[in-house]
């Protein structure tokens, strides 16, 4: 993930793009985007969901449409535009990423 934040941080100081965005700002045209409050982007690729409660070992998590998203610790692969739920034991965030992503690249 080294290179895909040092490139996220770059864009933030080139044109001022947040290096953590509300998912309306990636997705406008997808309503629910600008009803989910608990969910952020990490750059433009890296979908996060924090747990938010004590005691809390699942959730549920909206997935943008038109994409394809992989459960970063499972390698499970999910359609956007639906509401899943997932297992968040204390070791885990649940995190996704765009399927056609770079994110991994060293560019």
């Amino acid at each position: 993930m080294r290179p895909y934040t040092r490139r996220i941080m770059e864009e933030a100081h080139r044109k001022g793009t947040p290096v953590m965005r509300t998912l309306f700002y990636m997705c406008p045209d997808d309503l629910v985007c600008w009803e989910t409050e608990d969910e952020y982007f990490y750059g433009p690729d890296v979908l996060v969901a924090p747990v938010l409660y004590a005691g809390q070992r699942s959730r549920t998590v909206y997935l943008p449409k038109e994409e394809s998203w992989i459960d970063y610790t499972t390698g499970k692969e999910y359609e956007g535009g639906q509401t899943i739920k997932v297992d968040a034991p204390l070791n885990t965030i649940p995190v996704f990423i765009k399927k056609n992503s770079n994110i991994f690249s060293k560019e």
